[in-house]
């Protein structure tokens, strides 16, 4: 086991906690903080070492201390992991910046994409921290439920960046026997796959939606990984990343999990309810709904033909009904990767 190390993680949502879990048990201090309009996860772990809220039933460990100022929080962190819907992430990167003092690893873990601009996380991280933090930025994706990782299943997960001694840090401090990190060195691959991986898994929820079977959704995966893998090429990455675990390993883990939020939104779309009533339902922030937007104008920005993903983008925009876009794409898909 390595030592000990003061480890931040800004939000304390499902997943947040669960990295704060993992970070704890593998013998870390975790300064734990969360957005300060939602800080009842945090008053929920100070009193009950449990997260009610985002995390019920997993006793969490000691060693994690919530903060309810974020420069308490980063205050001489090593490695800051940030755990953040993507739409905050610019506001929390800009505030955080302000504080981290030490030659810190910075680690998006949020799988999506700034919506404002369309541009990588790890880039709009880039755009904020001082030059020499700069190359220390890490992305992690893959597939990882939060509920599994803390009951200790077995994880894999990619971590990318420019720097490997950045790289090895975050896998120094986060690995351990049932959770393991692939380094790869395409940052833009596996930032585009965490993101988009939400869009084609609205899809599959449209699917048990309408009770379509396996055999559709193995169909429909291979129009999804040849669409990601065409949208990272274009945009400077390498193919084949759509293949690894950031890729088809977390479009598998998200579209088939009944937990998600993206595939549990597209069921409620097949069932017939407007996407309003549908996001209410899901009750949580769903990625796959602002991630279609920046597909579509991605794809137009870099002349891409990606017919499966205007599927989910006029779920998501018309009046016409999930089922029979979808039933009109099963029709016309070809189905070569």
């Amino acid at each position: 086991m390595t030592k000990q190390k003061i480890v931040a993680v800004l939000g304390a949502g499902n997943m947040g906690t669960a990295i704060a879990q993992v970070l704890a048990e593998n013998g870390h201090v975790v300064q734990l903080w969360n957005w300060e309009g939602d800080i009842e996860p945090l008053e929920q772990i100070k009193k009950y070492h449990e997260n009610k809220k985002y995390l019920p039933k997993v006793k969490l460990s000691s060693t994690i201390v919530p903060c309810f100022k974020i420069a308490e929080a980063v205050q001489d962190a090593e490695v800051i992991f940030f755990v953040v819907p993507s739409g905050v992430m610019e506001h929390t990167i800009s505030f955080a910046a302000r504080n981290i003092k030490n030659n810190t690893v910075l680690v998006n873990v949020s799988k999506g994409i700034d919506h404002e601009a369309c541009t990588l996380i790890s880039q709009l991280m880039i755009k904020h921290v001082r030059n020499e933090l700069k190359k220390n930025v890490v992305c992690i994706s893959g597939p990882a439920v939060a509920k599994q990782i803390c009951d200790h299943i077995f994880t894999a997960m990619s971590a990318a960046g420019k720097s490997h001694s950045a790289v090895k840090k975050v896998k120094e401090i986060l690995e351990n026997k049932y959770l393991r990190l692939v380094e790869s060195s395409d940052l833009i691959g596996v930032e585009l796959g965490g993101s988009f991986k939400n869009v084609y898994a609205v899809a599959m929820g449209i699917c048990d939606g309408l009770k379509y079977g396996l055999n559709t959704k193995a169909a429909l995966i291979v129009s999804a990984l040849k669409e990601m893998a065409d949208l990272i090429q274009a945009l400077g990455g390498e193919r084949q990343t759509a293949y690894h675990l950031s890729g088809l390993g977390d479009l598998i883990g998200t579209a088939l999990c009944q937990e998600s939020r993206n595939r549990m939104f597209g069921e409620y779309l097949g069932k017939g309810l407007s996407v309003k009533v549908a996001l209410k339902k899901v009750g949580q922030t769903v990625e796959g709904v602002s991630a279609v937007n920046c597909l579509k104008m991605l794809a137009t920005r870099h002349k891409l033909k990606l017919p499966f993903a205007e599927v989910v983008y006029n779920c998501v925009h018309s009046a016409e009904p999930a089922k029979e876009l979808l039933r009109k794409y099963l029709a016309t898909a070809r189905f070569d990767a």
